[in-house]
């Protein structure tokens, strides 16, 4: 009697941009504890590559899976086809507003010939759908089931804007191409992530710095202005079940395939008084109460980690509420919520701490 011959799957070919990040980091720790993907990352220094498949740090996120790493940047285009058209998918999460690198990486999928499963993923931001009325309340809550290809297209042409640039050139783009495009628009994100390399945020640590520096948490106006959030490990678990969801056929693609991922809601005042819990907290913080304290769109626009005026209005003062119906609806079930953004943003406040004290 011969002996059976054990049927070999082989793995699918992930190349993720921004593994070193904050968003892509995540997501990279979630993909590679999956038996099932084969995932290369692009970096950008030679001490990254060193830390993301180093025995030393690797064991502590994964099973028996580590990146093939490759050296550059979002700026060699042709690069970026190469390694597009080499793989079954393709995860965007180093810059929603890079067009040109947008457009070789959707190209590149589109040239990977026959057999490929040809699937993009993008990651935008919901700043794209953002109301900004000096602080205050103003515009109304998006559902991810509306057509937000034509949100999308209609405040484009009123004012460009990167995200909403990008976003309508990868799905137009990707019907030209054959590529099966999913769009994921998440709002503020916080939390710590399990990434081999940990990131902060990047909206909330300006204004836990901020208030270490003047012992004053700031808002824009009123501070009435609310943005929707979501924990970084809940949006990482989103990106599997959205490629776990393309690959069968479940999750729509496309002019219908944009994803709202968040799960709760904050005004920018509520957000000021989680900062000011935050930094009052400080094991060692010798600098009394902390303020509370309206203050110009153009002094938030001075503050590190913001780049200029309308930055600090999306960023700070404007009001985006997204309501994930399809995310939901695909399985996604996020598991952080409520105080989980005054927790995050205390375990912030001690790592930036420690960078004012030079630590």
């Amino acid at each position: 009697m011969s002996e059976e011959v054990p049927i070999t799957i082989p793995k699918l070919k992930v190349f993720l941009t921004g593994g070193t990040g904050y968003i892509g980091g995540a997501v990279l720790a979630t993909l590679l504890r999956s038996p099932d993907f084969e995932v290369t990352t692009l970096v950008r220094s030679e001490s990254a590559i060193e830390t993301l498949t180093s025995p030393a740090t690797n064991p502590k996120f994964f099973t028996g899976s580590t990146p093939k790493c490759v050296l550059g940047s979002l700026s060699d285009t042709d690069l970026l086809r190469k390694l597009a058209s080499e793989s079954d998918i393709v995860v965007n999460c180093a810059s929603a507003n890079d067009l040109p690198a947008a457009e070789a990486l959707v190209e590149g999928l589109g040239g990977s010939g026959e057999g490929r499963k040809k699937i993009f993923v993008h990651t935008s931001g919901t700043s794209a759908f953002a109301t900004y009325n000096g602080g205050d309340e103003a515009g109304r809550p998006f559902d991810d089931t509306e057509d937000l290809m034509e949100v999308l297209r209609e405040w484009n042409g009123r004012e460009q804007y990167g995200h909403r640039t990008v976003a309508l050139k990868v799905v137009e783009l990707g019907k030209e191409e054959g590529v099966e495009t999913y769009t994921i628009v998440p709002p503020t994100i916080y939390g710590q992530t399990a990434a081999i390399i940990p990131r902060l945020s990047v909206q909330l640590p300006p204004l836990i710095r901020t208030a270490i520096e003047t012992k004053k948490a700031h808002y824009i106006g009123s501070g009435n202005a609310v943005w929707s959030n979501v924990h970084i490990t809940d949006l990482a678990n989103f990106y599997e079940i959205i490629i776990r969801c393309a690959l069968s056929g479940v999750a729509k693609s496309g002019y219908d395939g944009i994803y709202f991922a968040s799960n709760g809601e904050k005004s920018w005042r509520d957000v000021a008084y989680g900062v000011k819990e935050a930094v009052e907290a400080l094991e060692g913080w010798d600098g009394g109460k902390v303020g509370l304290e309206s203050w110009t769109v153009e002094d938030a626009a001075g503050i590190e980690g913001v780049n200029g005026v309308r930055d600090a209005k999306l960023a700070f003062g404007s009001n985006v509420i997204t309501v994930p119906t399809k995310a939901l609806g695909l399985g996604w079930k996020p598991v952080f919520g409520g105080e989980a953004v005054v927790e995050s943003m205390k375990k912030d406040a001690v790592v930036l701490w420690k960078q004012f004290k030079g630590e």
